[in-house]
């Protein structure tokens, strides 16, 4: 992905629960395979909590936001 910074997987790491990794790696391919709408609330979901606490994100929060996203994109669907 040449639009992507060149450190962008070590920032993305850093916000990551370390034991989570592996997981949220699979959850965040998953998203990025949603519509553009399921995309962006997940990527606002995401962003949002990374800016809310310094804590890792866990598997569970990005499963939730996933969820929450593919809900999302059904709504807007026509």
């Amino acid at each position: 992905m040449d639009h992507l910074p060149p450190d962008f997987a070590e920032s993305l790491a850093a916000v990551l629960e370390p034991a989570d990794r592996a997981a949220a790696a699979g959850i965040i391919e998953a998203a990025a395979r949603l519509g553009d709408d399921a995309l962006r609330v997940f990527l606002e979901m995401f962003g949002a909590r990374v800016r809310e606490s310094p804590e890792p994100v866990t598997e569970a929060e990005l499963r939730e936001f996933l969820r929450a996203s593919r809900r999302a994109g059904r709504e807007a669907s026509p």
